[in-house]
Parts: structure tokens; sequence; C-alpha cells
């Protein structure tokens, strides 16, 4: 059996994840006391971005010893900008530890992490925090998540007191309460305050735990008295297969509820064994554990500014050594594994070998990514991708300096490298670089991550690429001719251009007759068509949804050539558009926003006010989806806009779904704007 397993704590942003991991640390002596997340002195948060922002930027892994079994504690962000941190975590995981907060409640990043952690088949348990706040409220966040969230959901404690009153925890599977009269747990009689409420859930999750057990529900529905040791068995054994998730309590600020949550840990968290087969894209599903082939996955890529590039990986099954050659089976390649290491913390700790079930660190392996497999020569697999989402915000790029623009390759794929939610684009409408990420906080990072590698840039929102279009047909001939001495160049071309539907694109149709342009110069003019629709008459936008259709024309039997063709076609057709009732086209976003119900009026609003429209709106418990087209244009800032709005419990997905006609006034503003670039240029 392995060694050790891995709890990944995940929430929403603010619900107290990096306290619980302090609190979870300090109480099983793997540090002497609990920093504090204001303070910038916590084990997780130790970059300086983390200090000076009060959250948690990048995954981190804490290993600690309780009662002689061994674990690594996963800290994640909040943010939803980091989701490949936490999609990261999750794949390097047994367990997945959801932290909701007893005063706000069940927000749209538990409802994410949740459904993240299903999809992974991770067992999952709930614990609800800051019970000592002012406000906090265990039975109407309780409420909430079984309202919120599916699932067989049961509490296995409830608190004694709430907000300022919280002294105790009642633990529902031993009927035994416990209080913190001077900072450690004393075993004490249920208070008969509690009592009534204390029977009414330990019922609740009774049945819960028998839902899971034929043997238990036959004894339940014949009124039978159940085994406790037999109900204990049946719920750890449900938990660790998923099908039960338990809710327990705590205060991390206080370390109380600590103890009972790592007792929890020793039968509710299972081994790497235990999993259930994992999906492969090649192959057949691995069988884990130690006494099998080696084989891990790699869940995260760090540039380290000493080690350089460093490959952190789940070990599945199997041992590895110092040394050994493996296969990543994802790209084909070997590997050496010249030197191995586990993580703690901001430290690497060099080892001799990993074995299953542990998280360790590979370096010097330039061509694994993250998402590989690892496997050994003679056991080929590879394992399903991580899934993440598409990014939904840009910022473009522009290098201060000559020395900063040769750097910035280079710095670029370092980031991308490192996470996989980051997008590089070269704008082929406006040429510009653009980085693409999950909000303004992302791509801020990245942005200060260049400048930590001594590569400076400035950044603005990216050009709208807008197109142009036609909404009419329109015909025109136009004459080449060019006499310098020596040979000329002659050229006359007749055309018609015409509408066609949004998303057409481009369509050329020759419809010469009677030779009057020799079937030679045909493609000459489809070039010049198509050179034509790279800068429109409007405001110089690239044209698209236009059917150019040559009818006539003449040629002359010694100065017709290629050139003169194509520049008449492309003369003939600016002003064939000029009379077609040109118009411009803007891009619109598909924008899904998910935020509590509370806030969807506001998001509504807001949207209209962006020249939105509102596609529908959809119901998941206490959260609404909201679908809408939104000009690209409108939605450039919404990542700061939205987090502002809703307390940072709103998220958003985004992408370019279709161009429409802008209108008539908007229309006007962007191409006088464009006019006074152009002229200052």
């Amino acid at each position: 059996m392995s060694q050790i397993r891995n709890v990944a704590v995940l929430s929403h942003s603010g619900a107290g994840k990096t306290s619980l991991t302090e609190a979870i640390l300090y109480r099983a002596g793997a540090i002497p006391s609990m920093g504090k997340v204001e303070e910038g002195t916590t084990r997780s948060d130790y970059t300086p971005e983390e200090k000076r922002r009060k959250i948690s930027i990048w995954s981190t892994v804490h290993p600690f010893e309780w009662r002689g079994e061994r674990f690594n504690i996963i800290d994640t962000p909040g943010y939803a900008d980091f989701v490949a941190e936490i999609r990261g975590a999750q794949a390097a995981a047994d367990a997945a530890l959801i932290v909701v907060s007893a005063v706000s409640g069940v927000a749209v990043g538990t409802e994410r992490v949740w459904t993240s952690s299903f999809e992974r088949e991770l067992s999952t348990l709930f614990v609800v925090n800051k019970l000592d706040r002012e406000n906090a409220d265990f039975f109407r966040t309780m409420a909430d998540i079984e309202a919120t969230l599916p699932g067989n959901i049961a509490a296995i404690q409830v608190p004694i007191g709430q907000a300022e009153a919280f002294r105790g925890i009642v633990d529902l599977l031993h009927m035994q309460a416990y209080e913190w009269p001077d900072g450690e747990p004393v075993a004490v009689p249920i208070p008969e305050e509690v009592a009534g409420l204390a029977q009414e859930y330990r019922e609740r999750l009774v049945e819960a735990i028998v839902e899971t057990d034929d043997d238990l529900m036959l004894q339940y529905l014949e009124e039978a008295e159940l085994d406790q040791e037999a109900l204990l068995e049946a719920f750890y054994a449900a938990v660790r297969r998923n099908e039960l998730t338990p809710v327990l309590v705590t205060s991390a600020a206080k370390a109380m509820g600590i103890t009972l949550l790592l007792d929890f840990f020793l039968k509710g968290v299972r081994h790497v064994e235990d999993h259930a087969p994992l999906p492969v894209e090649e192959g057949e599903p691995p069988v884990l554990g130690e006494d099998q082939p080696f084989s891990a996955r790699v869940f995260k890529t760090v540039n380290d500014p000493y080690l350089g590039k460093v490959s952190m990986l789940r070990v599945l099954a199997g041992v590895v050594k110092q040394g050994d050659v493996v296969v990543d089976a994802t790209n084909g390649t070997e590997v050496r594994t010249a030197h191995l290491y586990v993580p703690n913390g901001k430290d690497l700790v060099e080892v001799k070998e990993l074995r299953a079930g542990m998280i360790g660190a590979l370096t010097k392996a330039d061509e694994v990514r993250t998402g590989d497999t690892l496997t050994t020569p003679s056991n080929r697999f590879v394992l399903s991708p991580i899934r993440l989402p598409s990014p939904v915000m840009a910022l473009a790029l522009f290098p201060r300096s000559r020395a900063d623009d040769d750097k910035l390759g280079e710095g670029l794929a370092r980031l991308l490298d490192a996470d996989a939610t980051l997008q590089l684009e070269r704008d082929p409408d406006t040429k510009e670089t653009v980085l693409w990420g999950m909000g303004h906080v992302h791509l801020e990072i990245a942005v200060a991550s260049l400048a930590e590698r001594g590569i400076e840039v400035d950044t603005r929102p990216p050009t709208v690429p807008y197109r142009e279009t036609v909404q009419a047909t329109g015909d025109a001939r136009y004459r080449h001719k060019k006499q310098s001495g020596g040979a000329g160049q002659f050229a006359e071309v007749a055309l018609r251009v015409e509408p066609l539907e949004r998303g057409a694109g481009f369509e050329f149709a020759w419809q010469v007759v009677g030779g009057a342009i020799p079937t030679q110069f045909q493609s000459s003019c489809e070039k010049g068509a198509r050179a034509g629709l790279e800068a429109g008459v409007l405001g110089g936008f690239p044209v698209q949804d236009v059917k150019v259709v040559v009818y006539d024309g003449k040629d002359h039997p010694v100065d017709s050539k290629d050139i003169a063709f194509q520049l008449a076609t492309t003369q003939a057709l600016k002003e064939a558009m000029a009379q077609a009732h040109p118009v411009l086209l803007e891009p619109l976003a598909l924008l899904k926003v998910r935020v509590p119900d509370r806030f969807t009026g506001d998001v509504i609003s807001d949207l209209n006010a962006r020249r939105g429209r509102i596609l529908g709106m959809d119901s998941e418990g206490s959260v609404s989806v909201v679908s809408a087209h939104v000009p690209l244009a409108e939605a450039q800032s919404y990542s700061a806009d939205l987090r502002s709005m809703t307390g940072g419990r709103g998220a958003y997905s985004l992408r370019v779904d279709r161009y429409e006609v802008v209108p008539q006034h908007i229309a006007d503003r962007v191409l006088a704007e464009r006019g006074a670039a152009k002229a200052a240029s």
C-alpha cells in the first residue's frame, strides 16, 4: 500500500484555505506557529506578489505526519484566474477538501471546484470554516450546500455556539462533544442547547450512510439496531468511494476542529491504489499502486531561477530512482531522472527515489510538459489530458526597448510552458502581440513575471479587429494603364460586388465571355480581388462576406500582364464597394456569466449597458448562469468589472462568436478615432 496520501484544499477566494492549511500544519507539528495571510507570514504565500496581494497565486505542497501516517496538503489559489494551478492540484490529489465560509456560504468558486473534483472522481469533503466570525451560521451554510450542490452530502459535525459564541463541536459519528477552553480539545457532554439539533443531524447522517450499504439499508428498514462499528466502516468506505460527502466544522484562525479533521483523514482519505480507473487516450487504464510498473502524471511546471525547468509529478504506480530512464508516453521521448526532489512549501528536498502516492519533482527535462504521462518503456499508456477552460481576457504587449523585444519571445515561451491557460497570438488584422489569460489579475501576474526576468513591456487592451462588408450590390469598371518607355502595363476590369450572408467569407466568380479577358488572367483578377479585401473603403479594415464577380474587361496583346490585372481588379473592387453601402462590422463575444442569484439583476443591467443581447438564463441551485452576446469592444474590461460588481463571487467564459453590423453612431466614433490615429502616425 502507498505510504503517503494527498489532499487538495480548494475553495472560492476568501473562504480561508491558506489559514486552514496553516492550522493543519501547526496541529500536526509540522510548523512551530501559525502564520497569517494579512501579515504575509504563511508557508503557502511566500512570493512578493502573493504577500502584496494577500492571495494565493500558485499551488504549494506541504508534507506532514499525523498519528504515524504521512500526508501532503496542497494549498491552491481561490481566484478563478489561476484555474491551471487548481486543476493541476486536483490531478495530484487523492481527496478534495472544499472550504466553505460560514459567513458568505456557497459561492461560484465553490460550485466550480465541486464540479471539477466530481469530474476527476476525487473523494470529497466540505469544511465549513470561520465559525468564529461575525454573522457565521453553520445551518444556513449547510442548507446552502444542500440546495446548490448535488450528491449525498451529510454533516458529521455540528457547532456548539456560532460567531463570537462558537466554543465547540459535536462529533455526530460518535455523539461526542468537544470544547477548546485552553486551545486544546477537551471531551465534554453534549450541551442541552444543541442536543436536539445534534440528534436530528445524527439521524440524517445515518440515513446517508445506509443508502450506500445494502446490508445496513435492510437492517434500517427492518428498524433493527445498527452496529456502531459497522456504521463507521460503511461510512468511511462510502467516503473513499465518493458515494458520500461529509461536512466538517472548523475555525482555522483559532485552530479549532483541526485535530478532528486530521483524525478524519486517517480513514477518510483513500490511497492511490483505491482510485477508480483513470481515463486514458492511448493504451489500457493503468493499475495503480507500489507493486506495479512505474507511472506518473506531470501536474505542474515551474521555472526556477536556479534549477531551471522543474516538472512536478504525482507518482501513480511503482518506484522511480535517480538515474532511471523513463518514457514521456505523451510525446514519445526518453527522460533520464538525473535528480529527484520532493516539495516542501517553497523548498525542494533532493531524494534518491519516488514511490507510488508521492508528489515529486524532476529537473532538466525540457521536453516534458504539464499533463504528460511518464511510464516505463515496456508499459506505455497516455492519460487523458488535464481539462482547462479557454482564456477570457487579452492584453496587447509592446516591448519598451529593442533589448526587451529580443528577449520577449523566450520569456513568453517560459510563461506558456508553465501555465497552459495563457495563450499567445499574433493578430493578423492588427499586427499586435496579444496575450490571453483567465482575467486581469492573471495577466498582471504574467506581466510581472516578465519583469522579474528583466523584460519590460507596456500593455493596453488589444485593438478591436473590426471588419467591413457591403449591404448592397456595387458595379465598377477600372482601366489600369501605365506607359513610361519600353513595355507598358494595361488592363481593364469590370466587376460586381455582392453581399453574402454573415460568416460566409469570400467568393470569387468568373463570368467573362467572348475572351474579353484571356482566361490566363483569371487568377490575376482573383489575386487582385483578395488584395482589395485587405483594406476596406471605410476605415481600411479587412473586408469579409462579399462575392466578387468579374464579368468583362479588355486586354492589350503586348502590355497586358499579371500585375496589371491585379491592380485593375483591386481598384475596381474599391470603387464598387463604395457604391454598395459599405458598413462596419464588430466581433460579438458569447459571454456566459455565473453569479449567485442575488447578483443576477445587476449583471443583466450591466450587460444591457454594454450593448449586450441576453440569450437566456439558467438556474443551478443558488447560482444563476446568464448567457449573452456582447460586443468584444464592450467586454475587454469585464474581468475587473465583474469582480467589483460581485465582490469576487462571479465567474465567466468568453469566446468570439461572430461579426455583426456596428450601430451607426458607434461606427462614426470608431472611424473618427481610426482617422485620427492614421493622421497622428
